[in-house]
């Protein structure tokens, strides 16, 4: 079995934007996983994306509920404007148009209604971090 790829990503100075990091911090500790933190998706991650089975990005969306959403990313159509802010769709693009192959991949997002700036977590978002990892270990299990 194919260790997941999870990729995590945020800004750690904007709040609860951070909360996918905290996800990282748990999953590091966990077997079986495979977990990138980075502040933003990047075209470096191309490659590692492109030779994953399964990739599962986490990242923050201001909202209070529910505290964690799970959805099918399918891949999306390059131009030139959505290479310098790539989104996980886009990023399946970039790594099947650069090495010939994406992988089956899912976003998690979670709950985070404060993303003002200054480091920490909301109550909200620190709980949806958790319920998030718990859900992404249950989903590495099955993959």
């Amino acid at each position: 079995m194919e260790t997941p790829l999870v990729i995590c990503y945020g800004n750690v100075s904007r709040g609860d934007d951070g909360a996918a990091h905290r996800v990282a911090e748990v999953l590091l500790h966990t077997a079986g996983v495979r977990v990138v933190p980075v502040p933003l998706l990047d075209v470096a991650l191309a490659e590692e994306v492109s030779s994953s089975k399964v990739a599962i990005f986490v990242d923050a969306e201001r909202r209070a509920h529910p505290p964690v959403r799970v959805t099918r990313v399918v891949e999306a159509p390059l131009d030139a404007a959505s290479v310098h802010s790539l989104t996980p769709a886009g990023l399946l693009s970039l790594a099947r148009a650069l090495y010939g192959s994406a992988p089956v991949a899912h976003l998690v997002t979670i709950a985070a209604p404060e993303m003002g700036h200054g480091e920490g977590l909301s109550v909200t978002a620190e709980a949806a971090s958790r319920e998030a990892a718990s859900v992404i270990i249950a989903m590495c299990e099955q993959a």
